[in-house]
């Protein structure tokens, strides 16, 4: 389902509508006080229906933060599991918090209402894991899983097929390939369907006809050349209330990037977004200052100790400042904090960052784990030289030999870098060409749609990427 232009799995939209209707009634439970006298966790706390539906949306908020709805939450129950008792402590520790001040201020003891409260949550989050393990991993989410045909054959149909055919997608089914297409008659015969064969069984097919009879609710046309596609057959399939769609466009709606082996400038240039007008840019600079000044208040208290912590391990700066390519190509310096050896390039020679790099400090190994070597750069963004959301600025050195061998490369330069982005928090940190490739991908997925809800997922999902470490280096 689409929500203001950008593709919502229904996975994600069910889960969260589970999770934040559960909460609801967990506050509203502990909320009845005034209406229920032996009610023990009614002296707890009491809200009107506004808090609750306030405090809801801050639950989804956080438990999405840390990416319990993410795909890979519903592929890997071991990734689920961590991520969900993280959001159990923080959840705990925030309403322990509140609580510890409230009741405080009131001048009350707080050590009961911890135990009560603390029992509350262990017996929602229970609830809720239960629930989560029983529709994902023992339903599967099959009742709303879509069916899909892919339509084509050659390497895009086969990518699109692999992809379907995958473990954990949440909200597709791969059905089957319809690989043969008569340019003349647009029949298509279906060698491996006995719900099709039982149609006809020795005459070729109608291509809405094998759509209906294997009950299929999308059609990816995945060919490389669309001269002698069943047009009016896909029109019938629309009509049908199938959905169609071309290939690349499934490719990104599922993936969140662009397929940069078969986009070509054609497609790129008539595909919806791209849109970088200036009520647009304004808005994210405006954005970019209030979100950066209220990052630079709430991380002083981490920004000293590291700067102390930094100069006590090796002799140099706590700061250092590098070349970086900008918007429009331009170039600046950006503000890190130093996390190598002052003598990590010695012999003048760029090195991509290794994944063991031993130029990297016992400091900066952490910081560069919990990204914390990137708040300098708020700098930067104060400055207009970068924004807060956008792809991560590269050398000069590796940009002339990044576009020199990747194609659209320098359409990344068409908006000022920034300290997270799509890429960053999607794909670990880059550290040869290929992995510059596939960033691109997702770099221009972000030029493509950029708008605020989409920047917003993004500071949610920097969230965890700073607590799980992902992608450090």
């Amino acid at each position: 389902m689409r929500l203001f232009g950008h593709f919502v799995a229904p996975a994600f939209v069910l889960l969260a509508s589970l999770d934040g209707a559960l909460f609801m009634a967990a506050l509203h439970l502990i909320s009845l006080g005034p209406h229920c006298e032996r009610c023990y966790l009614g002296s707890i706390i009491r809200l009107n229906p506004l808090e609750i539906l306030a405090l809801t949306g801050a639950f989804l908020l956080l438990t999405a933060s840390v990416g319990l709805y993410n795909e890979d939450a519903f592929q890997s129950f071991r990734t689920f599991l961590k991520r969900f008792i993280v959001s159990w402590q923080i959840i705990f520790a925030l309403s322990v918090g509140f609580l510890a001040v409230s009741k405080a201020a009131a001048g009350m003891p707080f050590g009961w209402y911890v135990g009560i409260l603390s029992l509350a949550i262990a017996l929602f989050m229970v609830l809720l894991f239960t629930l989560r393990v029983v529709l994902v991993w023992g339903l599967r989410l099959s009742f709303i899983k879509r069916r899909v045909i892919v339509l084509g054959e050659g390497q895009i149909a086969e990518q699109v097929a692999r992809f379907l055919r995958e473990s954990g997608r949440s909200h597709l089914e791969y059905v089957q390939t319809i690989k043969s297409v008569a340019v003349s008659s647009a029949l298509v015969a279906l060698p491996t369907s006995d719900r099709v064969l039982r149609l006809r069984r020795e005459e070729p097919v109608t291509l809405s006809a094998a759509v209906a009879a294997l009950n299929a609710d999308e059609v990816v046309v995945a060919v490389e050349d669309r001269r002698g596609l069943p047009f009016y057959e896909l029109l019938e399939c629309k009509l049908n209330g199938v959905d169609v769609t071309d290939a690349l466009m499934f490719w990104e709606r599922e993936t969140g990037q662009i397929d940069l082996a078969h986009a070509g400038v054609g497609w790129l240039s008539f595909s919806g977004g791209f849109v970088l007008n200036q009520s647009r840019r304004v808005l994210k600079r405006a954005l970019d200052i209030a979100v950066s000044l209220s990052f630079l208040i709430f991380m002083l208290p981490v920004i000293v100790p590291v700067a102390i912590a930094i100069k006590l391990e090796s002799p140099g700066p706590v700061f250092y400042r590098q070349e970086r390519v900008g918007l429009g190509g331009k170039i600046f310096r950006v503000w890190k904090f130093r996390s190598m050896r002052e003598d990590a390039e010695r012999d003048g020679v760029p090195r991509w960052a290794a994944a063991s790099d031993d130029r990297v400090t016992r400091v900066g190994k952490i910081i560069r784990m919990l990204r914390i070597d990137e708040i300098p750069q708020v700098f930067n963004v104060l400055n207009g030289e970068m924004s807060f959301i956008g792809p991560r600025p590269e050398r000069p050195f590796f940009v002339e030999q990044l576009r020199e061998q990747i194609p659209y490369y320098d359409l990344r330069h068409r908006m000022r870098p920034g300290i997270t982005g799509w890429a960053q928090v999607n794909y670990p940190y880059g550290a040869s060409i290929e992995d510059a490739r596939r960033k691109l991908a997702f770099d221009l997925y972000y030029l493509k749609k950029n708008d605020l809800l989409m920047d917003i997922a993004i500071l949610m999902q920097t969230v965890r990427v700073i607590v799980f470490g992902y992608g450090s280096r």
